[in-house]
């Protein structure tokens, strides 16, 4: 028997772990300032489905948002500051989304769940001549956070 058990335990010690290979895809990403849902889900669709976006964020959605929808697609929305503001998250399906609660105007921020890590995406619209700061993102910034939107420009560094 300890000659068994000495065979067990020495070629338990020759076996060597394998790496682990772990499959990488891209992840794509749209953004995209729709100005208007309703007259512009056709195209959105169709540039969703053509660049294949496991994700989406549209800005200027305005008040008919939801008039239509993008197949496969779970939508998050957050109302505007006017008729043409706004803010929608299309997330994949094939992924979980989860609405992060903030009382920023004009932002939506969501937790995307599915992938080898949650990332956060942020996503935001700025009116022309809104007086807005990145500061007051700071609470909700984790380590993999996405921040993209229609800003227009309106920080004086930015030119």
């Amino acid at each position: 028997m300890a000659g068994t058990l000495e065979k067990a335990l020495k070629q338990w010690e020759n076996i060597t772990v394998e790496e682990s290979v772990t499959e990488q895809a891209l992840l794509n990403i749209l953004c995209y300032n729709v100005q208007g849902w309703r007259s512009r889900t056709l195209e959105v669709t169709e540039i969703v489905f053509k660049i294949e976006a496991s994700i989406g964020v549209f800005t200027e959605v305005g008040e008919l948002w939801n008039a239509s929808r993008i197949p496969h697609f779970n939508i998050f929305h957050q109302g505007g500051t006017n008729k043409s503001g706004g803010v929608c998250v299309a997330i994949g399906k094939h992924f979980k989304g989860c609405r992060v609660s903030c009382n920023i105007e004009n932002t939506l921020i969501v937790d995307v769940i599915g992938l080898s890590e949650t990332i956060r995406i942020i996503g935001m619209y700025w009116s022309a001549g809104q007086n807005r700061g990145l500061e007051e993102l700071d609470p909700f910034i984790t380590d993999n956070t996405i921040i993209t939107g229609d800003f227009n420009a309106s920080i004086k560094e930015w030119g």
